[in-house]
């Protein structure tokens, strides 16, 4: 699923015709891709499949809010059968910021025996592949992020044609008639991203561990 159709996306820009759908339909792309690296989690919603060290008492998923958690299996030789699955009375879902708290400790119990830490293959407590759980996530896109989402769109859409309008060259002026078309390409290479795209952005992003 997008985070918004190429109908709304023309509409917050003020853009009519079809000319350029192709070209928006690319930015669209690229913008949802930056959306989400930049903010660290899908907002479009969806089933997904995660991993995590056993050691902990605290999963955190990359998406959220969630809606449900089909499974929870526990195995730190990384196969995750049918019987690895753990009864969900044993953690508790935080399901607003995505977080899977356990009610038993951590996941893996540590090993108490001698010799070698988590030379046990079976109680490898510190594999990254130990937990895993399998969730999703609603489909409904904070209108927030969707107009940063047009906004990025536009700021690329607008560099575009300014660069077809000077047949992209270095042009600084162009005359037509009595009509004069200056061209600030020199700014327009540095020009940052709107300042509304970040601050629109900035409470959905995943917090830093």
């Amino acid at each position: 699923m997008a985070l918004d159709t190429l109908a709304n996306v023309k509409t917050r820009l003020g853009i009519s015709g079809s000319a350029d759908d192709s070209l928006l339909n690319l930015l669209i792309d690229s913008a949802e891709d930056w959306i989400a690296n930049r903010c660290g989690r899908d907002f479009a919603g969806g089933s997904f499949t995660e991993y995590f060290p056993g050691n902990v008492e605290f999963l955190l998923l990359a998406n959220f809010p969630v809606t449900a958690v089909a499974t929870v299996k526990v195995d730190p030789a990384g196969v995750f059968g049918a019987d690895t699955v753990i009864a969900s009375s044993s953690y508790v879902v935080h399901t607003e910021r995505g977080v899977i708290q356990s009610k038993v400790g951590p996941f893996v119990a540590v090993a108490e025996r001698a010799g070698l830490v988590n030379a046990d293959r079976d109680t490898w407590t510190r594999s990254p592949r130990a937990v895993q759980v399998v969730y999703s996530t609603g489909t409904t896109v904070p209108d927030d992020v969707k107009e940063a989402h047009a906004q990025l769109i536009g700021h690329w859409y607008r560099q575009v044609k300014t660069q077809v309008a000077s047949s992209f060259q270095n042009v600084d002026e162009q005359k037509f008639g009595d009509v004069t078309i200056r061209y600030r390409l020199d700014l327009l290479s540095t020009l940052p991203l709107p300042a509304d795209v970040e601050r629109l952005l900035m409470p959905y992003r995943t917090p830093a561990l």
